[in-house]
C-alpha cells in the first residue's frame, strides 16, 4: 500500500520562499478552493512528479509543471523570478516511512535525480538519517538497483509482472501504467477510463493494468502461455537446426538418413533405433566395414602397373561408361530443373493476377455492402447499359447456366489462390530435390574423372612404375572412411542434443497440458462479477441516466471495461454520465481489490471530478461512497467549492470522516523556512 503523509513544495526567489506544506490522512482528503484557478492542479501534479509519474499528465520532467515552478511566480501584483524549486513528499507503506525529494529547477542538479530520505520529513536533516540518490526516466530505471521505480516497487511490496510488449519482447508492467488507473488528472484524465495511461510499448496496457489491480489468475496464465510459446519457438528452432545440419552433412557424403523426426517430439529408445544412416542401400556401419575390406585388399595387391595391365583397361572402360551415365543423368536433371523454374514463374504470374482479382472483387463487395451508389449496377453483377447479368466468361453460356456473384467469385478465386500456392511449394520442393541430386552426381563425377585420369596414366606408362590408380583408390577410400566416421561422430554429438531437446519438449507439453482450459479461472469470474456489481451499484448511486436498463451494463471479458451489448459504454453516455462512469469504475477497482485481495496500492486521486456540470447531489453520493467503502485507503480530491450547493455538500460530510485542505487565493504562499 501507499499513503501520502505530507507534501511540502518550495519555490525560492531572491528574497522569499513560496510553497505549500500540508498533511494528508487516510480516507477522504479534499484540496479545496473557491475558484478553479488557485493552483490545486499544480499541487496534485507535484505529487505525481515526486513519484516519477508525471507521464500520466502527459510528459516527462519539469516541463509538465506550471511556470510557477520554473520561471515566474506571482506575489500580489509583482512577478518574481524563480531561482530554485522542488518538493518533499513523505509517504508510508504502512510500516516504513520515507521522504522523497525531487527538484523542478536547480543549478547543477538534474530533475531526473531523486533523493530518498529514510525518515519522515521533520527528521531528514538529523545526522542519523540516511539518504540515497536514485534516478528516474533513464534506461533501466525500473530494473536497476539505483532506479527509483525499482526501489519504489520494493518499498510498496509490489511485484510487477513481466508482460508482452509491442515489439514481441517481454517487459515489466511499469508503475506509471499501474497508477494511471488511480490518478485521474484534470486535463486528460476525464476523456476516458484509464485515458492517462502512458504509451510505454506494452501490448493491451489497459487490460494488463486491470488484470494486475484485480490480481486475476489470467495474468499469470497469460505470462505462462507467453513463456511456453517462447520455449516452443526455441525448441523448434534448435530442433530444425539439428535436422538441417545433420541432413546437410549426410547429403554431402552421398548418404540418406531415415527416421529422423523433422519436428519436435518425445523420443523413445525405439524412435532412436529407427534413425538410420545408409549409403548405397547399406547401413553406414556395414558400408564402412566393406570399404575397410576393400582398402585392405588394395593394400595386398602388387603395386606394379605391369602386373595388372588388362585389369586397368577393363576398369577404365567401366569408369568411362559410368561417367557417361552420370553426365546423361545430370543433363536430364538440369532439363527438369529448368522446367520447374518455368513452372514456378508461370504460377507466380498467375498468383499475382489472382491476388489482384481478389483485391478488386473484395473492394467491389465492400462498396456494395456499404450501399455505394457509384457503379451500382456493376456492384450488383448487372450491366449498367442493357441491365442483363454480367458473365465472367468470354465463351457462350447456356441461358439456364447461372453466373457467379461477387461473393462466389471471391470464394472461387481464394480456392484457386490456395491451389496455386500449394503447386508452387511442390515445384520448389522438386527444385531442391533435383539440385541436391545434381550436386551429388557432380561430386561423384569429379571423383570418377580423377580415377579415369589415373587409370589412363597407368596404362600409358612406359616404365615399370607404381600404379597411380591404385594409389588414388587407396587415398579415395581412406578419405571416404574418414569422412563417414566424422559423419557418425557428428550425428552422435547431435543425438545427445536431440535427447535434451526431447526432454525439454516433454516438459513443455506437460506444462502446456497443466494450463487451465478456460481463459478465466473460477476466482477470476468471481472477481469480474464483483467488479461489475460494484460498478453498476456506483453508477446507480451517482445518477447515471444515459441507459434506462442498467442490467444491460456488463464488464467486457475482452478488455474488462464497461460495455452495453458488446459496445463500449461511453458511446451511449452523455458527457456528464461519462464522468460518472469514470468515478464508478475507478472506485469499483479499489472496492473489488479490497474485497478479493487484489493488488491495488490503496490510493486514488481525482482532480476536479465535478466536470460537465455534475449535479451536486451526485457529488454527495460520490463522497459518501468513498467514505463508506475505502477503509484505510486514501483518496485525494481537488475540488472547487465556488457555489453554495457544493459548499453545503462539503460542510454536510460527517465530521471526522474527511480531511479538508483549503487553498486561499493562491496555492503557493509565503512559506516558513523550517521543516
Amino acid at each position: 500500500m501507499i499513503r501520502i503523509n505530507r507534501l511540502r513544495i518550495e519555490i525560492k526567489t531572491k528574497d522569499k520562499v513560496f510553497g505549500f506544506d500540508e498533511r494528508f490522512e487516510s480516507g477522504l482528503n479534499l484540496i479545496a478552493s473557491d475558484d478553479n484557478t488557485r493552483g490545486k492542479s499544480s499541487i496534485i501534479a507535484m505529487i505525481y512528479y515526486c513519484l516519477g509519474f508525471e507521464e500520466i499528465i502527459g510528459g516527462r520532467g519539469e516541463k509538465v509543471l506550471t511556470a510557477a515552478f520554473k520561471s515566474v511566480i506571482e506575489d500580489g501584483k509583482n512577478a518574481l523570478a524563480v531561482l530554485e524549486s522542488g518538493a518533499y513528499l513523505e509517504i508510508t507503506n504502512g510500516i516504513e516511512v520515507i521522504t522523497i525529494f525531487r527538484t523542478a529547477k536547480m543549478e547543477n542538479r538534474d530533475s531526473r535525480l531523486i533523493t530518498v530520505y529514510y525518515s519522515n520529513l521533520e527528521n531528514i536533516y538529523l545526522p542519523e538519517t540516511q539518504a540515497e540518490d536514485m534516478y528516474v526516466h533513464l534506461p533501466n530505471s525500473a530494473n536497476n538497483k539505483k532506479g527509483f521505480h525499482n526501489y519504489l516497487e520494493t518499498f510498496l511490496h509490489i511485484e510487477l509482472p513481466f508482460v508482452p510488449a509491442t515489439d514481441d519482447a517481454v517487459r515489466k508492467l511499469y508503475l506509471q501504467l499501474i497508477f494511471s488507473g488511480m490518478f485521474i488528472e484534470q486535463k486528460h484524465g476525464w476523456a476516458d477510463i484509464l485515458s492517462g495511461i502512458p504509451i510505454l510499448g506494452i501490448k493491451e496496457s489497459k487490460k494488463r493494468v486491470i488484470e494486475f489491480i484485480l490480481n486475476l489468475d489470467t495474468l499469470d496464465n497469460e505470462k505462462k502461455k507467453d513463456k511456453l510459446r517462447s520455449e516452443e519457438d526455441n525448441i523448434k528452432k534448435e530442433w530444425n537446426a539439428i535436422v538441417r545440419d545433420v541432413t546437410l552433412l549426410v547429403n554431402r557424403e552421398s548418404c540418406i538418413i531415415t527416421g529422423l523426426p523433422v519436428s519436435p517430439k518425445i523420443l523413445t529408445d525405439l524412435d532412436y533405433s529407427k534413425i538410420i544412416i545408409q549409403k548405397n542401400n547399406e547401413h553406414i556401419d556395414d558400408y564402412i566395414e566393406n570399404l575397410s575390406e576393400e582398402y585392405n585388399a588394395l593394400v595386398a595387391l602388387k603395386p606394379k602397373i605391369i602386373d595388372n595391365f588388362e585389369e586397368l583397361q577393363i576398369e577404365l572402360s567401366e569408369t568411362e561408361n559410368t561417367m557417361r551415365e552420370y553426365e546423361r543423368d545430370i543433363i536430364k536433371l538440369r532439363d527438369l530443373l529448368d522446367s520447374e523454374y518455368i513452372s514456378i514463374r508461370r504460377l507466380q504470374n498467375n498468383l499475382e493476377i489472382i491476388e489482384t482479382d481478389i483485391s478488386n472483387n473484395k473492394d467491389a463487395a465492400r462498396l456494395r455492402d456499404l450501399g455505394s451508389e457509384i457503379d451500382l449496377y456493376t456492384s450488383k453483377d448487372v450491366c449498367p447499359t442493357c441491365h442483363q447479368d454480367i458473365s465472367d466468361s468470354l465463351l457462350p453460356l447456356p441461358k439456364d447456366m447461372p453466373t457467379m456473384s461477387i461473393d462466389e467469385n471471391i470464394r472461387h478465386l481464394n480456392a484457386q489462390n490456395d491451389m496455386l500456392k500449394f503447386a508452387k511449394l511442390s515445384h520448389e520442393s522438386n527444385i531442391e530435390k533435383f539440385q541436391n541430386s545434381i550436386n551429388l552426381m557432380e561430386g561423384s563425377l569429379f571423383k570418377l574423372r580423377s580415377l579415369a585420369k589415373s587409370l589412363r596414366s597407368d596404362i600409358y606408362q612406359t616404365n615399370d612404375s607404381f600404379s597411380e590408380a591404385l594409389v588414388y583408390k587407396r587415398l579415395n577410400i581412406e578419405s571416404e572412411i574418414s569422412n563417414l566416421n566424422r559423419l557418425i561422430e557428428f550425428y552422435s554429438n547431435h543425438k545427445v542434443t536431440l535427447e535434451k531437446l526431447s526432454e525439454r519438449w516433454k516438459d513443455y507439453l506437460d506444462k502446456k497440458e497443466a494450463l487451465p482450459g478456460n481463459k478465466y479461472t473460477e476466482r477470476d469470474i468471481i472477481k469480474l462479477n464483483h467488479l461489475q456489481r460494484y460498478f453498476v451499484d456506483n453508477i446507480k448511486k451517482f445518477g447515471y441516466k444515459s441507459v434506462m436498463n442498467l442490467n444491460q451494463v456488463e464488464i467486457s471479458k475482452e478488455n474488462y471495461l464497461p460495455a452495453i451489448e458488446g459496445f463500449d459504454m461511453k458511446f451511449d453516455s452523455s458527457a456528464s454520465d461519462h464522468i460518472r462512469a469514470i468515478w464508478a469504475f475507478t472506485l469499483a477497482l479499489l472496492q473489488t481489490s479490497i474485497r478479493d485481495t487484489g493488488n491495488h496500492p490503496g490510493i486514488l486521486i481525482f482532480d476536479e471530478p465535478a466536470q460537465h456540470s455534475i449535479v451536486v447531489s451526485d457529488m454527495k453520493e460520490f463522497f459518501g461512497s468513498i467514505i463508506n467503502s475505502v477503509g484505510v485507503s486514501q483518496v485525494i480530491i481537488g475540488i472547487t467549492v465556488k457555489d453554495s450547493d457544493t459548499r453545503r455538500v462539503v460542510n454536510e460530510l460527517p465530521k471526522g470522516k474527511y480531511n479538508i485542505i483549503m487553498v486561499p487565493n493562491k496555492a503557493f504562499q509565503n512559506l516558513d523556512k523550517s521543516l
